[in-house]
């Protein structure tokens, strides 16, 4: 009956610990995560990316009309449509792990050069896209040319 007992008691521990580990990630701990990786700077660097094409797109705009949209946007509402993201898809104990990762010295310089690949990535991608447009659209005029 000891044994019985003790080895219900190890699987209940056991289960709890299992079940403590994968426990969604506080509001609280991603939000520090978003602080320390500068999430907010970084969808800034993004947007401020996308400005050229979004001045193309409206180009009499004046450059009056491009700065107060700027300085309307709020970066922290962007941390606030992630939240809920992190805590679906990462446990409390991942969170944790990645902001010691983060605050340690490998991380503060990962993180201060990401922005710099980010913008080359993006600027990789926007040459394979039109690499890709390029080939497909010859391959459909030399199918149209050969049927």
């Amino acid at each position: 009956m000891k044994k019985g007992m003790m080895l219900a008691a190890t699987l209940l521990l056991a289960l709890f610990v299992q079940v403590a580990a994968a426990a969604p990630a506080t509001e609280q701990s991603v939000r520090k995560l978003m602080e320390v990786t500068g999430a907010a700077d970084a969808g800034m660097q993004v947007l401020n990316g996308m400005l050229p094409a979004l001045r193309q797109m409206a180009p009499n705009a004046p450059e009056e009309f491009w700065s107060e949209f700027m300085a309307e946007i709020d970066p922290d509402a962007m941390v606030d449509l992630i939240v809920p993201m992190y805590q679906r898809h990462y446990s409390e104990e991942d969170v944790q792990a990645a902001i010691d990762f983060y605050t340690s010295p490998a991380g503060k310089r990962f993180i201060a050069k990401q922005g710099v690949v980010m913008q080359e990535s993006m600027q990789a991608g926007q040459q394979w896209g039109e690499q890709i447009a390029r080939r497909a659209i010859e391959r459909l005029q030399q199918r149209r040319a050969n049927p």
